[in-house]
């Protein structure tokens, strides 16, 4: 590393301090007349402050480097500053006197007094390095970068650590500082050519920048240098990234990924990384419905990228995935939008919860191993593009339309949050009953189908319903634990009515109908309307084109046919048959009574 050579000399002899008598031959001289009512000092009392004045300038020692110097008053401070400096080449000892604030602070004296010859070499040239402005920060923030701060903060770490932990970080930080270009000083212009070499000068220093910073924040900075070791220098790079930032988060990311395959840790480290860098900018919400703002307005903000970030690491730490379910979620969450990578993150976070149960329960990690049904439950709502966007919708009010644009009203920050995730506990349990329960009218396009249904609707109508729902289902324990017995108990009511909103072509007929049904019998018409599966629209047509005789009988009927295939005392194939031949019986005209004893009769045993 190029420095410029040193000058540090003692100051010139310096000439007794003028008396005030000899100023009355100084026709220049006005402290006569300034003093003239003052009695001038004796002649004793003028050469004993001239001895004191001597003997100050003959202690004093002046250090000068190529742009900075400094003094020494103490001889024996002086003394010792002298010792360390001619351990150095020249260019070093210029390199020192520039670039270290607390060149004449007793502690760092003391520390470089400890450092071996080595040592104190390589804590000149990352001093050096760190007056290179990193490129990781703000606009902002780079022009408030002090590197004369930075060295300040190496010296007070280096001076706690014990000689083995000093070694390993002069070590690692020379790796570092031996990557950052140092050009001489020069006027700054902003043209083309300057810029561009600014920042790719920048990007050589930001490792070190990180190093330091990583190093000041730990509290166990060997348990920090091992962690490192066990990844390659691309992914220290990222994790020193995280560790600036947040020195914490980044310490339980290095916890979760310790030990993985490398193919396993850079999906996540890379996803993590871009992150890192994108926040931006703090979000101001407008909870009062008046702002409107298009949907993804603030997947920048610095709320919602340190949020997934948060999300991402508690994931890990809950859910003990194996390294192909890693490598597989990372690439995934890589080739995502910001968008759909938020509403990913939040599918997983609420879905595991909703099937596995709150980790701070038990305290314990959930291997996914152990639980593939539940899983394969939560891939497939979150690689589900329909589902993603609903979730992402689901935190933003209603919509309308300006000069081409979709407007949403924003909701408060926490009443999002709260919607989101009641979005996402109904799609889950949704979701885990489709896989479970095999004797239902549901099948694998039910998902797309009930998004599809939820995502038409308006927002406030929207989430009253998916709330009014998830109280139809709640249980103390996880979704998982329950068997398929407790399951159908539990959970019967909103199957019911999920899986007839899935398949209903007009929600708004399906509504009208329930309200047009006596409260007696409404829990008995969703198992009317589930049973009839993909003929619901038809059945409602039914209900809907006679009275109350024909309709109470109807559903009271199909809803006995839902219980006795729950019961397995029919086949749902043998009851669909029933109900085909219902349905265009009732296409064609018939009396009243023709039509009552049409019910009853239609599913008699064959």
């Amino acid at each position: 590393m190029e420095i410029a050579s040193s000058r540090y000399q003692p100051p010139a002899p310096v000439s007794p301090a003028r008396s005030a008598g000899s100023s009355q031959n100084d026709p220049n001289s006005t402290l006569t007349s300034r003093v003239h009512a003052t009695k001038a000092p004796s002649e004793s009392a003028r050469r004993s402050s001239s001895a004191e004045d001597n003997a100050m300038y003959k202690s004093l020692k002046v250090y000068q480097g190529t742009y900075r110097g400094g003094a020494a008053q103490d001889l024996a401070k002086s003394t010792r500053i002298d010792a360390i400096l001619n351990r150095l080449s020249e260019n070093e000892q210029a390199a020192l006197i520039d670039n270290n604030p607390m060149l004449f602070d007793d502690d760092f004296i003391h520390l470089a007094e400890e450092m071996s010859d080595d040592q104190l070499s390589q804590f000149v040239a990352i001093a050096s390095a760190l007056q290179t402005i990193p490129l990781v920060e703000s606009a902002h923030q780079s022009r408030a970068y002090s590197g004369t701060n930075e060295v300040a903060s190496l010296i007070n770490e280096l001076f706690e650590m014990d000689a083995d932990t000093r070694s390993r970080v002069l070590d690692k930080a020379e790796k570092y500082a031996e990557q950052v270009v140092r050009r001489p000083s020069s006027q700054l212009t902003y043209d083309t050519q300057s810029i561009g070499r600014f920042h790719t000068d920048g990007a050589t220093a930001n490792d070190l920048f990180n190093f330091n910073k990583a190093i000041s924040g730990s509290d166990d900075i060997n348990g920090l240098l091992d962690q490192l070791a066990q990844f390659d220098e691309h992914q220290q790079t990222q994790l020193l990234g995280l560790l600036r930032r947040d020195n914490a988060l980044g310490s339980r990311m290095m916890d979760q990924l310790e030990g993985r395959a490398p193919e396993a840790q850079s999906p996540i480290l890379d996803f993590m990384s871009e992150l890192d860098t994108t926040r931006k900018f703090h979000m101001k919400y407008d909870a009062t419905g008046v702002t409107r703002s298009v949907l993804d307005f603030d997947n920048n903000g610095y709320e919602v990228i340190v949020g997934m970030m948060e999300d991402t690491v508690s994931l890990l730490e809950n859910y003990r995935f194996d390294d192909e379910q890693l490598e597989q979620m990372g690439n995934r969450l890589k080739q995502l939008e910001r968008s759909d990578q938020r509403a990913y993150l939040a599918i997983s976070k609420t879905g595991f919860e909703t099937l596995l149960g709150d980790i701070t329960d038990t305290g314990k990690q959930i291997d996914l191993s152990k639980h593939e049904e539940a899983l394969e439950t939560i891939n497939d709502l979150r690689n589900n593009a329909q589902v993603r966007d609903l979730v992402f919708r689901s935190r933003m009010g209603e919509e309308s339309f300006e000069n081409g644009t979709r407007y949403y009203e924003q909701k408060s920050l926490g009443q999002a949050h709260r919607d989101v995730e009641a979005m996402v506990r109904f799609l889950t349990t949704d979701g885990w009953l489709n896989h479970r329960l095999e004797d239902s009218s549901a099948h694998v396009a039910q998902t797309n189908r009930l998004t599809m249904r939820l995502t038409d609707m308006d927002a406030e109508q929207r989430d009253q319903l998916v709330e009014d729902l998830n109280r139809l289902g709640q249980d103390v324990h996880p979704i998982t634990e329950l068997s398929d017995a407790a399951l159908k108990e539990t959970y019967d009511a909103l199957f019911d009515r999920t899986t007839s909103i899935a398949n209903v072509d007009d929600l708004s007929t399906l509504a009208d109908a329930e309200a047009k049904t006596q409260p007696g019998l409404r829990d008995a018409f969703w198992q009317a309307t589930e049973l009839a599966g993909e003929r619901v629209d038809d059945v409602l047509k039914i209900l809907d084109e006679n009275g109350p005789e024909i309709r109470q009988r109807l559903i009271e009927t199909l809803a006995e046919q839902a219980s006795e295939t729950a019961s397995g005392q029919k086949t749902r194939s043998e009851v669909d048959e029933d109900l085909r031949k219902l349905i265009n019986f009732f296409k064609e005209d018939h009396r009243n009574d023709d039509k009552l004893s049409y019910i009853n009769q239609a599913f008699a045993a064959h």
